[in-house]
């Protein structure tokens, strides 16, 4: 019995030991006026967002008290998110917007590089306590008050993501369509017209950027009328950015034209009436349906009739009646350098919620298993390296820095062993018998070993900064939108701070506003520097840095000596004039006719023209010059020119992709048309975050791309931040002044860049398929 009492009280001071750190660090965290403030965070769609994708963040604050400051009502707001390396990135800073509620929100887009499922927010106005990781940042930060937030946790960055707007239950049965061998299928997240974030997913400030998440998404029309006009604008935007919209608008369609909403842009065209159908034969077609759908079911069913269905700028996939100018139900056309697929059927009402071919017709309307941004990437291994890596692994690879061979590296290590013993033990004792020496011989023989290890390194990775970029820069002749996509990486031979920035070049003049958005290049996945690793990567400069006031400029970031940063770069805008005039048409044998004039104030060279399954040889194209198809000679297969097919014997056999390259010119010429060039069986690796680059859906959908090299789009602006040293951020003992000078502009590899033109064919040439 005394033993027993005597083990009961060693439990519980144990017990008590080991419950004492962790109250005290909850003490720590807990802001000091928690009880008095209140704060909510709203992150992604419906509380879902993917780990290395820009997600929409919204802060809630509470409505300001009557007596209270009536400038508190404008507070601004940071937030701060961590990147792969673990370290905290600041958000430009956001003023709280007020709600008609009396609430107040602030809107932030901001990019999860790991998933801690972690937000701090910083208030300027605040009087809290700080966090450990906030005391590392710089002197204008520490001022400012922090609090942490725990959100629901993200889902993998190798995860597709479809959205769906509306009440669609086959959603979630037709993703096990595009489901693997690995069981693997996209995440859906779905948002109805009753839930509370489908009325306010404007956020207060919606923005493309904020769908970046989502690989596709399906809008049903009557849940599209209740949306905000910011988010339809960011819908748009995201659509014409590179994304996939389905959008389902039957007996909704009319009244969404007559309400002159900016959702009549993703009609196919003008609706003159509604017509009743009766028979489905199309769509069940179409849809592949194992069974029909019951007739009694068509009861009052109508269908949209256009107005003019011979100018559709699309392809009808699905029709009733003899021709595909009589009735169209499926249209898929493309839209920027997304595509947009209409159908005039509203499938989340009636018996089509019930009919089990509306699986399989939502199926088909995603671009069916074929579908490389939704079935390829849903079974992509957690750690397996995809295309987007493979290109940030060769932009990590700089010609002037070269790893030590090990062969010096061991005999360095060799030398010093043998200098250690017998050498410095024989001349202290055996040579002069004064053991006094060693004091002496000891750290002489230490600095001689450092020095030779010293220019050692010097030697294969010299003294000089070294930096590395590639990208391509897209312009849509429709739609006159340009895109520059671009990935940099600086390697640093001293300890320094510097500030990041990209912006277009002058090559193509532009006009109205750039969106310019710069950040962290990572991995994705779970392996060694994945976003979706459970520790972070081991850094050398292990600091936080802040965006400067916009999102197009990152300031403070420390790099140590002999280590390197990535970046990544893309901006939107509006080219002022037409880069090319096109008078190009489809005939009947599916090659094209007509001309082809350049606009642009600079020379293309090494030109290609890619149309369907079909690439001509176009060579220089000089500002004014003209090229006509038919005077070539003739196309060649485009998947055997990117595979790279060469003729042995009666077959022809495709170069092997090699995962290990760094030729960054190779690599985007496969991203560009990953579909084209036969996807993963060819590349054995996902597109990744590349898959946003492939232009390959819009081949056929009468679009022609023109492909040159031309001047550099992207311009990487680096300085070095005179506000921050280096040691004063990393919490280190003062240094010299750096040995080298960093480069105001960075260079890249080759004076030139891809450049890709997508020019849209004459309509009479509108290529329609049957059913």
């Amino acid at each position: 019995m005394k033993n027993t009492a005597w083990q009961r009280c060693l439990a519980v001071c144990l017990l008590c030991v080991a419950a004492y750190p962790t109250s005290v660090v909850g003490a720590a965290e807990k802001p000091a006026d928690a009880s008095d403030y209140q704060e909510r965070v709203q992150v992604g769609f419906n509380g879902v967002y993917r780990t290395g994708s820009w997600t929409p963040l919204v802060v809630l604050l509470p409505a300001p008290a009557a007596t209270a400051d009536p400038s508190a009502a404008a507070e601004v707001l940071h937030v701060w998110v961590e990147d792969p390396d673990g370290q905290y990135l600041r958000s430009p800073p956001v003023a709280a917007i007020a709600a008609p509620d009396g609430t107040r929100a602030a809107h932030f887009c901001v990019r999860f590089g790991r998933p801690t499922a972690r937000v701090m927010v910083e208030h300027a106005a605040a009087e809290v306590r700080l966090s450990n990781h906030a005391k590392a940042a710089s002197e204008p930060v520490s001022r400012a008050g922090l609090r942490t937030h725990s959100l629901a946790q993200p889902i993998d960055s190798t995860q597709t993501v479809l959205l769906v707007l509306g009440d669609l239950p086959s959603a979630e049965r037709a993703v096990r369509l595009l489901s693997d061998d690995t069981y693997a299928r996209p995440r859906v997240v779905s948002i109805t017209s009753n839930a509370r974030a489908l009325e306010v997913p404007s956020l207060w400030g919606c923005s493309p950027r904020d769908f970046d998440g989502v690989d596709a998404m399906v809008v049903c029309g009557q849940s599209a009328a209740v949306l905000d006009a910011a988010v339809i604008a960011s819908i748009d935007g995201w659509v014409q950015r590179g994304g996939q919209l389905v959008f389902a608008a039957g007996a909704s369609a009319l009244p969404i034209q007559q309400s002159g909403s900016s959702l009549s842009r993703w009609l196919p065209g003008k609706i003159e009436r509604m017509l009743p159908l009766w028979r489905l034969a199309a769509i069940e077609a179409y849809a592949r349906a194992s069974r029909p759908l019951e007739k009694n079911a068509l009861a009052g069913f109508e269908v949209p009739v256009l107005e003019n269905a011979s100018a559709i700028s699309g392809t009808v996939e699905a029709f009733a009646g003899k021709s595909s100018v009589d009735l169209p139900l499926v249209v898929r056309r493309a839209y920027g350098f997304g595509t947009l697929t209409w159908i005039g059927i509203d499938i989340d009402h009636g018996a089509f919620r019930s009919w089990p071919g509306t699986d399989t017709l939502l199926c088909e309307l995603l671009g069916g298993r074929s579908n490389t941004n939704l079935a390829g990437r849903a079974g992509e291994h957690r750690s397996a390296l995809d295309l987007a890596g493979q290109l940030r692994t060769a932009i990590d690879h700089f010609p002037s820095v070269q790893a030590v061979p090990f062969e010096i590296i061991a005999g360095l290590a060799v030398l010093y062993i043998v200098c250690l013993y017998p050498l410095d033990w024989w001349l202290v004792s055996r040579g002069a018998r004064r053991p006094w020496l060693a004091w002496l011989s000891l750290p002489l023989l230490v600095c001689i070993t450092s020095g030779l290890a010293w220019s050692t390194a010097l030697r294969w990775k010299g003294a000089a900064w070294q930096s590395s970029s590639a990208g391509v820069m897209d312009v849509d002749v429709a739609s006159r939108l340009a895109r520059g996509v671009s990935y940099a990486g600086v390697w640093s031979p001293v300890n320094a701070v510097m500030n990041v920035s990209a912006h277009p070049t002058a090559a193509a003049p532009l006009s109205g506003s750039v969106d310019t958005v710069v950040s962290w290049y990572g991995a994705a996945g779970r392996g060694i520097g994945g976003t979706d690793a459970v520790l972070p990567h081991p850094s050398l400069a292990a600091a936080d840095y802040t965006y400067s006031s916009s999102l197009h400029t990152l300031a403070g970031i420390a790099i140590a000596a002999s280590s390197s940063r990535l970046f990544e770069a893309e901006w939107f805008a509006t080219v002022a004039d037409t880069p090319v005039e096109s008078h190009l048409s489809c005939n009947a044998q599916g090659t094209l006719s007509g001309s082809l004039t350049s606009r642009l104030p600079f020379p293309l060279e090494q030109c290609l023209l890619v149309h369907a399954g079909w690439m001509y040889d176009v060579g220089p194209l000089d500002p004014g010059s003209r090229y006509e198809p038919t005077n070539g000679r003739g196309p060649r297969s485009l998947a055997g020119a990117l595979t790279r097919r060469l003729a042995n014997k009666d077959r022809d056999v495709a170069v092997r992709w090699e995962a290990s390259s760094c030729d960054t010119d190779r690599i985007l010429e496969i991203a560009g048309f990953y579909a084209a060039a036969g996807g993963s069986a060819y590349t054995t690796l996902t597109a990744g975050r590349l898959g946003r680059i492939d232009l390959s859906p819009l081949l056929e959908m009468n679009r022609v791309v023109l492909v040159g090299r031309g001047p550099i789009g992207t311009a990487w602006v680096t300085e070095s931040d005179e506000k921050t040293d280096f040691a004063a951020a990393m919490r280190l003992p003062a240094t010299g002044g750096s040995a080298a000078v960093l480069p105001a502009v960075l260079p890249t590899r080759a004076p030139t860049t891809v450049w890709r033109i997508v020019i849209p064919l004459d309509k009479q040439s509108a290529t329609v398929s049957t059913e």
